[in-house]
């Protein structure tokens, strides 16, 4: 806080200087640009996220989940591509929300990250939970990548 002279306006009859003059302090409010900035942009991050997710309701995925994904290669082709793996990690970040799935493809490992609210993606279905423990107990990790270097076979989806 600043402290400023601030001025009174007095009778002249008075001479007495404290009473005409004291000190207080004042709050500026006058907030750093970069601060209403990041607001603005946090405000219309949220109407995105609320525009984006009007029509989708996409079921709770967790990590170790099985899925399998219903999207388009690109956004003018006609036919879609199905793609499943186990989920080993989700980032929740309103409309970049990501999914990072792995699984074994022609015999080769691969990770794939996927963002949920893409107009690419049409739909998401969990294909069984907990696969890496065949669905008997629930994972106790938020993000499996020590996955990447087990045997291909505890992650293949078929």
């Amino acid at each position: 806080m600043m402290n400023r002279m601030v001025l009174k306006f007095c009778n002249p009859a008075v001479n007495m200087m404290s009473r005409c003059f004291s000190t207080e302090t004042t709050r500026i409010k006058h907030k750093v640009p970069q601060k209403r900035a990041s607001k603005l942009i946090g405000i219309l991050r949220n109407e995105e996220y609320e525009k984006l997710r009007a029509g989708r309701n996409f079921p709770e995925i967790r990590a170790g989940d099985s899925i399998s994904i219903e999207k388009l290669p690109f956004i003018t082709s006609q036919e879609s591509h199905i793609v499943k793996g186990v989920v080993i990690s989700v980032t929740n970040r309103l409309s970049d929300s990501a999914l990072q799935i792995l699984n074994v493809e022609n015999g080769t490992p691969v990770k794939r990250r996927i963002v949920l609210y893409s107009p690419l993606i049409k739909e998401i279905k969990v294909l069984q939970r907990a696969f890496i423990h065949n669905g008997k107990k629930r994972v106790r990790r938020g993000k499996l990548y020590y996955l990447m270097e087990r045997d291909p076979a505890t992650f293949t989806v078929k």
